[in-house]
């Protein structure tokens, strides 16, 4: 089979990264070794060694993602970290002890359901957490190939750090009862699940570009010349010195360089199409981004969002007083306070994702073309979660009267829409297909 073209390597590339987002450090990599490959000269070599020393820099500083993750010591220490920052306040909570209780009151067959439903709960949430949410990274430790190991590392750590705290500090009498320990582990589990996740997905010091450039190269079924083109000498220190925007420029002026000293139009084609796509990735970052699209993988982060700010609320007694009074005032059959908070909530919503938020969030493709889809999108996520807590977590009385519960579930629904919504916006555009694209695709 014949070799493609330097052009018909440009055109298969552009296809790749209309459909997969601004470059990561694995795409340029790729290129920049096949370019090594096909240079004749050592000065040609030597000038794309500088700018992959120069892309390692700007990998470590953040300004350009990876398009993997290798787990590793430190990421479970962040993991740990985090599980601790984010479970040890609700070890002070009471309430903790009520939502255990109903967790493994209710059995069938011996087999305390609830518990095994938030369990379930726990794992699919972080999963969402560590691998939906944000950019598309494929992680390069699967067990059994298919499980990923740091969604593992994850619910280990968070679970023994949970085990830990409530021990030491009395929270399961001596373990008297093995189960209701558990359960009440399992409510603390819930919380530090969600800071393990966030402090390691959050936390610097992703993987090294020669195990990232060898599992994309892999992938790609690239072939090398010898395995040197995969290593990188770290930067001099004259590079890791340079600020950012030096650092930037130091990068162009390589790539022009590289230009004006290889040979044949299509690597110069290549050259410039690398450049370019070096600028969009070191734009790339999080904040100053134009939203447009609407994935699958802003549902999954504006489910993980809405946990992180309704859990705090689930063990709060306050709940039931709010909810009580949204009840209290009624016009006829409609209870005015109630509707007053959901429209509230909605204009939340909708002035914080499109007028006040951090993020340049468009309106694209709106239901019935006047509805934004990312606001109903949010509204529903983040109730549909705060119904789910708070039935499993037994605080809607089993919905002996469905009135009260949805008037709990309110309460509770106003500050997971907010926490659903900056979930969704605060990563900027998530990767992946636009939803309506998806449903077409599905439909034909």
């Amino acid at each position: 089979m014949p070799e493609p073209t330097g052009a018909e390597r440009e055109t298969d590339h552009t296809v790749s990264g209309a459909e997969t987002g601004a470059a990561t450090i694995e795409d340029l990599f790729a290129d920049l070794i096949t370019l090594r490959e096909e240079a004749d000269d050592s000065t040609t070599r030597e000038e794309i060694l500088d700018i992959k020393q120069l892309l390692v820099e700007a990998h470590e500083r953040g300004l350009i993602d990876s398009g993997v993750r290798h787990l590793d010591r430190r990421d479970a220490a962040e993991a740990f970290v985090g599980s601790v920052i984010f479970g040890s306040p609700l070890l002070v909570e009471d309430g903790i002890f009520d939502i255990a209780a109903y967790l493994f009151e209710f059995t069938l067959a011996g087999i305390p359901v609830f518990l095994v439903l938030n369990t379930l709960f726990v794992v699919v949430m972080t999963y969402a957490l560590i691998e939906w949410t944000g950019r598309d990274r494929d992680e390069t430790r699967l067990l059994f190939g298919i499980v990923p190991a740091r969604l593992v590392m994850t619910l280990t750590v968070s679970f023994v750090v949970a085990t830990l705290l409530m021990t030491i500090w009395g929270r399961v009498d001596g373990w008297q009862s093995p189960v209701e320990a558990l359960a009440r582990i399992n409510v603390i589990w819930t919380v530090g699940s969600l800071g393990a996740g966030l402090g390691d997905i959050l936390a610097e010091g992703d993987t090294p570009p020669d195990v990232a450039v060898e599992s994309a190269i892999a992938k790609q079924g690239a072939q090398l010349i010898d395995s040197g083109d995969v290593s990188v000498e770290t930067p001099p220190p004259e590079v890791r010195e340079m600020s950012d925007s030096a650092l930037v420029d130091a990068i162009h002026r390589e790539f022009d360089d590289l230009e004006s000293i290889v040979d044949d139009s299509a690597d110069r084609e290549t050259v410039n199409r690398l450049r370019g796509e070096t600028v969009d990735a070191t734009l790339d970052d999080g904040f100053g981004d134009r939203i447009e699209k609407y994935t699958s993988r802003d549902i999954a982060e504006a489910f993980v969002g809405s946990i992180f700010f309704a859990i705090p609320f689930l063990v709060e007694d306050g709940v039931f007083d709010i909810a009580e009074f949204f009840l209290s005032f009624r016009i006829g059959v409609f209870p005015v306070y109630f509707l007053i908070n959901t429209i509230f909530v909605l204009l939340m919503i909708l002035a914080l994702v499109y007028w006040a938020g951090p993020q340049d969030v468009q309106v694209n493709e709106p239901i019935l073309g006047v509805i934004p889809r990312r606001m109903v999108g949010i509204a529903v996520v983040s109730f549909l979660t705060a119904a789910a807590l708070m039935t499993m977590w037994g605080r809607v009385d089993n919905w002996a009267d469905p009135v009260v519960a949805l008037a709990r579930i309110s309460v509770v629904w106003t500050v997971a829409s907010f926490g659903a919504a900056l979930g969704d916006i605060l990563p900027g555009e998530s990767s992946g297909s636009d939803i309506n694209d998806e449903l077409r695709e599905i439909g034909e």
